[in-house]
């Protein structure tokens, strides 16, 4: 084979292939270098892939000259990819355990050799004309600047987190700082957990950047996408010089081509919605941002009312600097915390519904003084479960092992893991008997309850149902703002980045299903939430309001969040200035138990997740990796754990199994990590495995 091509490359290709793959370069394929996009066949695939290397005959691994090599396809007209960007997926592969082309398929999505270049009606000169060059400046509070200058401070040296308590204006410091470092001729990303928040904010710092600020996440069409990629590529000329830019995204605009990224912005940075869930590679868009930064010499500020766990030992470790902003904006006094004994109110005859006749005059009286409510409820749909009463067997998606949602405005069942649909029909599919009931209360129930409880209010509902429609999203988010709508229902959607500076009452409807989850974090998740709330209502200068409603009045989690309210009303009518450190001082020994289990942030999670549509396939598969994990020297942990079977032990078809390995975080973890990975290769088993390395 050898003078049969000019010369070989090695090319990455959006598939789960951890080797190089190499293909032959004929003359008129001569141009492809480094970074160049080509089309190759695979099997019997044709797709789309970046070039890694260029290499001659003698370069290419030894067993490589023994096989036939496939000739390259072409090259494909579109910019080159940067040796950057290799680097970086590299990296985001190595850590996530993953190939590094699965990486490159999430960094480039579309990637399929027969699907045409999106042609943008913009181009880079058309953003960066329209830039204007100057915006009105920020003007901080006392506190603001305090924690301005303390950021500016540590910045140089360390990752920052700013604690910052709802309400208390951190958005302005990010916006001061930001605009330093594009008066320094840098990029900015500003990553934010969710695209509702992310569009929220955008109308906010639109009215400040101008054309400057770019929005980047899966709801963006791909034209602009494409756009964004272009301008910060771009480097300018003569008659249009690069200006910098400002992207506002979601996790996965840590993979777009920043070449002259200062500063990363985390808002909210304690967000599980930062981190992939499915497919790989399964990052956390906060630490891939972490790794960019450090790779492009670029700083980081986080943000968050109540920091991760895994930040806060960051702080302890000295690994971060922690700057706190324990006073609100408006200096409003903290809010009220009221907890009511739903078992008690039941067992009294002083539940309406969904809600205790308590709640619902603090609603009236709320709504009469032309203040707005926020009635929180974590689960979307009119009806979680629908349940026969004949046998008593609930209606169950056909893919997964989870009851299936009762839709009502379009009169559906659904399974809310993997979207199955189908009309309802109230014969039961067990017994046949016409005896199925709806049971529980969704978002859709309770906007419906709160209707006829309150039928001279203005009620709308923003879940995941409304927010597919961006359109509608808006109206909904813009009228609660505007003071339209008196009681806005919404899922935990609402519960971060938004400030409604007329919201005096957040009500939560059965916080029972948020203290129920089955996890090491759901504890910290549960208080996140709470304080997360407490924040939402009374943000001027008017104390707000926060109502739980539970089954668990007794619960360590709803204790602490009283007593945390307690202590904050004590500190603001003294003026004592220990409001510092507040979620910090609240945790309620979580972290210390934590600590003494060995759970992350004290050791290093890995989750392997074993898949098949044959149950006892699995099982044997599932035994057999047990024997090797647990036996293996290749690999030093301080634990491993397992079969067992996952919250979801059916879905989609396939049964599951997980093992859980946790590895001490000293300077052997990166090598432990791939010994592990190679130990699992090795047993080659016969059900789809994954590898989920720190999962939410």
């Amino acid at each position: 084979m050898e003078g049969q091509f000019v010369f070989y490359v090695s090319v990455i290709l959006p598939i789960k292939w951890d080797g190089e793959i190499f293909y032959g370069v004929t003359s008129a394929c001569a141009g492809a270098d480094t970074g160049s996009w080509v089309s190759v066949d695979f099997g019997k695939r044709s797709l789309q892939g970046v070039v890694r290397r260029r290499l001659e005959w003698k370069e290419l691994p030894y067993q490589s000259r023994s096989i036939e090599i496939k000739s390259l396809g072409g090259v494909v007209d579109r910019p080159s990819v940067s040796a950057t960007e290799i680097r970086f997926w590299d990296l985001i592969a190595k850590y996530y355990l993953c190939s590094t082309g699965e990486v490159f398929k999430a960094a480039y999505p579309i990637l399929s050799v027969r699907q045409q270049e999106v042609a943008s009606h913009r181009k880079p000169e058309d953003v960066l004309k329209a830039i204007e060059d100057k915006s009105e400046d920020i003007e901080l509070s006392p506190a603001q600047q305090t924690a301005f200058e303390q950021i500016k401070e540590k910045l140089p040296e360390k990752t920052v987190l700013l604690e910052g308590v709802t309400g208390s204006g951190k958005t302005e410091i990010y916006i001061k700082l930001i605009d330093e470092y594009l008066s320094k001729g840098k990029d900015v990303l500003y990553l934010v957990p969710e695209i509702a928040m992310g569009n929220y904010l955008h109308q906010r710092l639109k009215k400040h950047y101008g054309e400057r600020l770019m929005c980047f996440h899966s709801s963006v069409t791909q034209a602009t996408k494409k756009l964004i990629r272009e301008v910060l590529t771009f480097k300018g000329t003569d008659e249009c010089p690069r200006k910098q830019v400002v992207v506002l995204g979601t996790r996965s605009s840590v993979f777009l081509p920043f070449e002259n990224l200062g500063l990363v912005v985390i808002d909210e940075e304690h967000d599980s919605s930062f981190k992939q869930e499915d497919p790989s590679p399964r990052y956390n868009g906060r630490d891939a941002a972490l790794f960019l930064a450090q790779m492009l010499g670029a700083k980081v500020l986080m943000g968050s009312a109540t920091p991760s766990f895994e930040s806060l030992y960051n702080c302890y470790t000295r690994k971060f600097a922690k700057v706190t902003l324990a006073e609100k904006f408006f200096k409003s006094p903290p809010p009220e915390v009221i907890v009511i004994d739903t078992i008690w109110t039941r067992k009294s005859r002083q539940m309406k519904c969904s809600f205790s006749q308590q709640l619902i005059n603090l609603i009236a009286k709320t709504v009469a003084g032309k203040k707005q409510v926020l009635v929180f409820r974590n689960i979307r749909s009119y009806a979680p479960v629908v349940q026969c009463s004949n046998c008593g067997e609930p209606v169950k998606c056909p893919h997964c092992n989870v009851p299936l949602s009762y839709h009502r405005y379009d009169n559906t069942l659904r399974c809310h893991w993997c979207e199955y649909k189908a009309p309802y029909n109230p014969v039961c599919p067990s017994c046949k008997e016409q005896a199925l009931e709806l049971r529980g209360a969704g978002t859709e129930k309770i906007e419906e309850e709160l209707k006829e409880l309150f039928p001279e209010a203005a009620v709308a509902r923003y879940d995941a149902d409304i927010a597919k429609s961006k359109k509608e999203s808006e109206k909904v988010l813009s009228d609660f703002a505007s003071g339209k709508t008196d009681i806005l229902v919404g899922t935990q959607m609402t519960s971060k980045g938004f400030d409604f500076e007329n919201l005096a009452l957040v009500a939560v409807i059965q916080a029972d299903t948020i203290l129920a989850q089955q996890d090491f974090r759901a504890d910290e998740k549960a208080m996140q939430l709470f304080i997360q709330l407490l924040g939402r209502s009374g943000r001027r200068t008017e104390r707000g309001t926060l109502v739980i409603q539970t089954n668990q009045k007794n619960h360590p989690v709803i204790k602490e969040v009283v007593s945390m309210s307690e202590r904050l009303s004590w500190e603001y009518e003294t003026g004592a200035q220990d409001a510092a450190n507040s979620f910090e001082r609240s945790d309620g020994g979580m972290m210390a138990e934590r600590s003494m289990y060995c759970f992350p942030p004290f050791v290093r999670l890995v989750n392997i997740i074993l898949r098949d549509k044959n149950f006892h396939k699995l099982e044997t598969a599932a035994n057999s990796l047990s024997s090797v994990l647990k036996s293996s020297r290749a690999f030093s942990a301080t634990e491993v754990s397992g079969p067992f079977p996952p919250r979801m032990e059916k879905l989609r078809d396939e049964y599951q199994l997980c093992f859980s390995v946790k590895f001490a975080k000293d300077a052997s973890l990166a090598k432990n990590k791939d010994a592990l990975k190679r130990v699992i290769d090795l047993v080659k088993l016969p059900v789809q495995a994954t590898i989920d390395v720190d999962p939410n």
